[in-house]
């Protein structure tokens, strides 16, 4: 008999649903479990005709839609109104392929966008991987057999849905596993660094999208730091807007930067404003895993990185206004937990540098750094590598 493997289902729009996948492949990977892995497809490779159309309608829509003004509102306002626990039209339409090509096998399924669980319904095997936080409306659906979420709180918003406490596995913090290697030596040297030197390294990340409105304050609060003696470190992706329009910045306001492509290598003592550009989910991560030992803060939306600011002790400023409906939940926690301080609006970024350079920077950093150290378990991955291989291993 053919053993079942685990099947991999991605949507590949923007990062953030599509990294969570990413993690637990790796996981898998360095665990030398792989095996149990029967490949990785996503909805565009699947699909055909009207329902590939409306899938790339999706993307344009989270393309555009995440640059503000009133298209954003109206994006948020789609985001919000989702119920995909009551398909309408569209939702059909996107379902279509994921039926046809999935609910007639038995493989164990891993999705995590909730509109693929609800699409896989009374399907045998559906593991659903809600890596943030945050759990609004939208992502409360049925159809999993088993739920993956990070913490004891977001298993309850399931459990009120009507899962069962056993089919929601509480797995920690997900992030990178390069990272959490990482975790332990990088939080020590930063803080030393914040209490022995006046010198400050910033990361600067846009979503997948990279809305405008985010890059506009990406750049001012890069031009900030930048301006006041600290070292910044874009990661763009490669000739994309937060690349132009920080180039256009620099150039403007005559600051020395270097801009780093895939194959070059870095060098700690380069310019004050390096741009790390990338392409690929792949690249970015490698990229920031060379030089996450190096940064003091970060500057970001409340997305997936929000794990970071709550599980590796990486102080966070985050990056206004509020796109879709994770990040404004995401960010009210990590304002409740002080791991974090909110970059609203342009006058805030334009003067970042008096939170992370000027006086009593290093204590205020430092008590971020330790409030997002400790609390939180950062294993997610490993932990969910565990349980698919004490799950279906048996079954190889």
């Amino acid at each position: 008999m053919q053993p079942n493997r685990i099947q991999f289902l991605y949507t590949n729009i923007g990062r953030g649903h599509p990294f969570y996948l990413d993690g637990i492949i790796e996981a898998l990977i360095r665990k030398g479990q792989i095996g149990l892995v029967r490949g990785e497809t996503d909805v565009f490779a699947i699909s055909g005709g009207i329902t590939k159309t409306a899938w790339q309608l999706v993307r344009l829509m989270y393309r555009l839609g995440s640059s503000g003004g009133l298209t954003g509102h109206l994006y948020n306002r789609l985001r919000s109104d989702a119920d995909y626990n009551r398909p309408g039209m569209v939702q059909r339409i996107l379902s279509r392929s994921v039926i046809r090509e999935f609910n007639r096998r038995t493989d164990p399924i891993v999705v995590a966008h909730p509109i693929l669980t609800a699409a896989l319904r009374g399907r045998s095997e559906v593991i659903y991987q809600h890596g943030e936080l945050a759990a609004p409306s939208e992502s409360l659906v049925h159809g999993a057999t088993k739920v993956l979420v990070p913490t004891e709180e977001t298993a309850g918003r399931f459990v009120e849905i009507g899962y069962t406490p056993e089919s929601v596995l509480v797995t920690g913090l997900c992030i990178e596993p390069p990272l959490v290697r990482q975790a332990g030596d990088a939080f020590e040297t930063r803080l030393d660094r914040l209490g022995q030197t006046d010198s400050r390294t910033g990361a600067f990340f846009s979503s997948g999208a990279e809305p405008t409105e985010h890059v506009k304050r990406l750049s001012l609060a890069a031009m900030s730091v930048a301006h006041a003696g600290g070292r910044v470190i874009v990661f763009v992706q490669r000739h994309g807007r937060l690349q132009r329009d920080s180039t256009e910045q620099l150039d403007k306001h005559g600051l020395r930067y270097t801009i780093l492509n895939e194959h070059d290598p870095v060098v700690s003592d380069s310019d004050a404003v390096t741009l790390i550009t990338f392409a690929t989910r792949r690249e970015l991560a490698h990229r920031t895993a060379q030089l996450f030992p190096e940064f003091d803060f970060m500057v970001a939306p409340a997305h997936e990185r929000s794990n970071w600011a709550l599980g590796l002790g990486l102080p966070m400023f985050i990056v206004g206004p509020q796109i879709g409906s994770y990040a404004p939940h995401n960010s009210c926690r990590l304002l409740d937990e002080k791991v974090a301080v909110l970059i609203n609006t342009e006058d805030h970024a334009r003067n970042l540098e008096r939170l992370v350079v000027g006086s009593g920077s290093a204590e205020r950093l430092s008590a971020m750094a330790r409030a997002g150290w400790g609390r939180h378990a950062i294993n997610g991955f490993e932990v969910i590598a565990d349980y698919l291989h004490d799950e279906y291993a048996a079954h190889q």
